[in-house]
This record gives structure tokens, sequence and C-alpha cells, in this order.
């Protein structure tokens, strides 16, 4: 924390926004399924705001904002498909307030309870213009996408339901679609997909809120990451289901296959942090092994009215320093590649 106290008196290379699961909906307050815990529906929309007013008003602005999914809240589409619509104008207009910068987002189980996959393929949450993405086709459409906003940082963003049981109502002949409905009933034969009951250990994370990565996107994973090593291009992987278990063996939010994106991720030194939303309580872990720093972000929606949930990043030198607001710890993640001399700090 010294650390960063003496670094954030200094400018940053760049400096970006990280928010998560903002679920926001026109509602009164509830609860989450096991009813243990406050849902704000209403007021995710404010600390959103105050998270917009903190990075507006700073004398170092954001380059860019990180909004890790669940934008929306599934209860939006309880009174059909114009309610969704409307949520997501809502909840996306506090983001224009920030004019030129861009916002990246990622896609949730609760935004896909809202729209298809197909609507956000087509919609300007996804516009590749911003992703600067590697793709071998121009042409090609998926939620996965990587752009670098430093010559030293590159993003790196999972869709961590394209194998999934969420999305695919207007193409249920979609492969990942098919390949998700066998692979799921394998492991859990409860009738209600979201019943983890009689499930042990990691089988828990099969339930339908959460999914898979496909395994063409793991091929564009480590390629995108074997060429980050080479140019020597610190990364960080954004998911909305983490990859990494809180608790060895007993985790509910994980990705489907998410020891196969660990094995990806364990083959190539350049990642330094994977950030992820989805357990709305949020946790971190540095793995002793890679040296990776595993952050969960705490949910904005689950966040009482009073306190805030969001951070800002900044690159300096030697480290990436996360500033945590309110619910949000802070951390500073060592660099694997340090800026060289030419670009030191001013």
């Amino acid at each position: 924390m010294d650390t960063m106290t003496s670094q954030s008196a200094r400018k940053s290379h760049i400096t970006f926004g990280i928010v998560a699961d903002i679920q926001y909906a026109d509602c009164e307050d509830g609860t989450d399924f096991s009813k243990t815990r406050i849902r704000y529906y209403r007021n995710s929309l404010n600390l959103l705001k105050n998270a917009i007013n903190d990075w507006k008003k700073s004398s170092d602005p954001v380059a860019f904002v990180l909004q890790l999914g669940d934008l929306i809240d599934g209860k939006n589409n309880h009174s059909g498909e114009e309610s969704s619509h409307q949520a997501l104008t809502t909840a996306l207009y506090p983001f224009q307030c920030l004019k030129f910068t861009p916002t990246y987002h990622t896609i949730g189980n609760h935004d896909l309870y809202n729209f298809q996959r197909s609507f956000f393929m087509q919609s300007s949450l996804m516009n590749p213009s911003l992703s600067l993405s590697i793709e071998t086709s121009p042409s090609s459409q998926h939620l996965y996408y990587t752009f670098l906003p430093h010559t030293k940082l590159r993003i790196v963003n999972l869709d961590t339901y394209e194998v999934s049981l969420l999305g695919y109502k207007d193409s249920p002949d979609d492969p990942n679609f098919l390949m998700a409905q066998a692979l799921f009933r394998e492991h859990n034969h409860n009738e209600n997909v979201n019943d983890i009951d009689g499930l042990e250990g990691l089988d828990r994370r099969w339930a339908a809120y959460n999914g898979g990565v496909s395994q063409q996107q793991l091929v564009w994973l480590a390629q995108v990451l074997r060429k980050a090593t080479t140019r020597e291009e610190n990364v960080i992987i954004t998911t909305h289901v983490g990859i990494k278990a809180e608790f060895k063996g007993s985790n509910v939010c994980l990705a489907w296959n998410s020891e196969e994106i660990l094995a990806v991720l364990a083959e190539h030194p350049c990642v330094i942090a994977v950030l992820a939303g989805h357990e709305h309580s949020g946790w971190d872990y540095v793995d002793p092994d890679t040296g990776v720093q595993f952050v969960t972000m705490p949910g904005i929606i689950e966040t009482e009215p009073g306190s805030n949930a969001y951070a800002t990043a900044r690159l300096f030198d030697n480290s990436l320093d996360i500033r945590g607001v309110g619910e949000v710890p802070s951390y500073s993640i060592k660099l694997r590649y340090p800026l060289r001399p030419s670009q030191s700090e001013t």
C-alpha cells in the first residue's frame, strides 16, 4: 500500500476503470436466489453514476472502462422485450457521460436472460472498431476479443457463455449450444437447470448460470497469448465467470471448462491478472505457481446504498495498481515486462 500511495502521486502511463454486476432493473429491492443477500436494483444505477462521476472529475482521466458483465438484471425480461431494451438504454446512459471514453463490455448470464447472443453480436456494445480485435477473419462474429491500450498492456476478454444453455433460442442448432446440452446433462441431472443439489466439489459449477468456452476460443486465446509473450505485452484477462476456485473443490461460480483455460494461461508467462465478476461477494487469490492475480470484483447490485463498488487501475513502470473504492480492495500487481526506460514516468 505504501508503494501504491507514492505512485498515485505520479502520472500513470494509462488509467482505466473497472465495474462489475450492475444488474440494473427498475424494481424494488429483492434478494439473490438463496434469499440471503439483498439486491438493490434501482440503487445500482446510482452507484454506477458515482463511479462515472469520479472518473470524470479526476485529474488522471480514464482512457477506457472495463464492464465485467450483467449490466442489466434478468427481472427486466419479465415485462417483455421492450422492458429489456429500456433497461439497457438506461444502464448505458451513464457511460455515455464519459464522452469519447470507450467502455468494453463483457456479456454475463443476466444479459443473456434479456437478449440472445445474436443481439449482442449486432449491438454497438461489441463494436469491433473499439476492440481492435486480432481475429484472423475481420468478418467473424464473436463475443470474445482483445485490444492493446498501451504497448505494454493487452486486454483479453473471454466469452464464458459461448458453450452455454443461454442465448441460443434463435439458433437451437448451433454446435456450441448442442455441446452445452450434452455436457450439462452428463454432470447435472436435476430438473431445474440452476439446481446444484446432489453435486459435490467442482461439479457444483454445472449450473445454467455458468458456461464455458469453445475449443475454437481456446485456440484463439493461445494464439493471442503466444504473440503477447513474443512482444513482451503484459496481459489482463477479463471474464464474467471466474476461472479459478476461491475454495478449491467447492466453488460454484466457475467456468465449466476452467481447467482448460488455466492450462492455456499457464503456458504463457505474459498474463499478470484475471478480472472476473459473477460472484457478487468478491474475492482475490494469487496463484503461487504462476504469480497470476485473480480478482473477482464485488457486485454493484449487492452493495448497500451509501457505499460503492468500483476500481481505478493505473499502469506504472513496474506495476499495475488497482485502487478499489468502497467494497473493492486495492492491489499492486507486478508486471511481467516492465516499461522500458524510454517510457519512464514523467
